[in-house]
């Protein structure tokens, strides 16, 4: 993978993704006006818009809507998903930080052979780290930094 690929992989603008409250609807199968009525609780937001009268959610909140209402259908309360929701927003959070903190690069060799540099070795500023996945295992090394 060259580093144009590596770089769109990094800066992915997920987060100006946006839909419609029609478009959330029928993709999470929540009616509009329960989106409605979550925004009004507090536990989704929308984008602020222009005309102050269409709401756009951005792809994040797509996601949190169907893991609220998968979390429903498995029995939670509304107040108790959110919670849980909530609680994974965070921990995915954390790892998406961890990840932009630390990916460098990535490479392909073939399908079953991957390398993510990511990258200073905090030990060992000389040395990088390196996860490889080699036949569904995933190893680490250390190499020489890139300097």
């Amino acid at each position: 993978m060259s580093q144009d690929e590596t770089e769109l992989i990094k800066k992915f603008p997920v987060d100006h993704l946006v839909l419609g409250i029609g478009d959330v609807a029928e993709a999470t199968g929540v009616s509009q006006s329960q989106l409605r009525y979550w925004e009004r609780k507090g536990y989704i937001h929308s984008q602020a818009v222009e005309d102050g009268k269409n709401r756009k959610f951005s792809y994040k909140t797509l996601l949190r809507v169907q893991e609220i209402k998968t979390l429903q259908d498995d029995g939670l309360t509304l107040v108790a998903a959110v919670k849980q929701a909530q609680r994974r927003d965070d921990l995915f959070d954390s790892l998406r930080s961890f990840i932009d903190g630390r990916f460098k690069r990535i490479c392909f060799d073939d399908e079953t052979h991957i390398q993510i540099n990511l990258g200073e070795f905090d030990p060992d500023p000389t040395q990088e780290l390196i996860a490889e996945r080699a036949a569904d295992a995933w190893h680490f090394r250390l190499v020489p930094a890139d300097k």
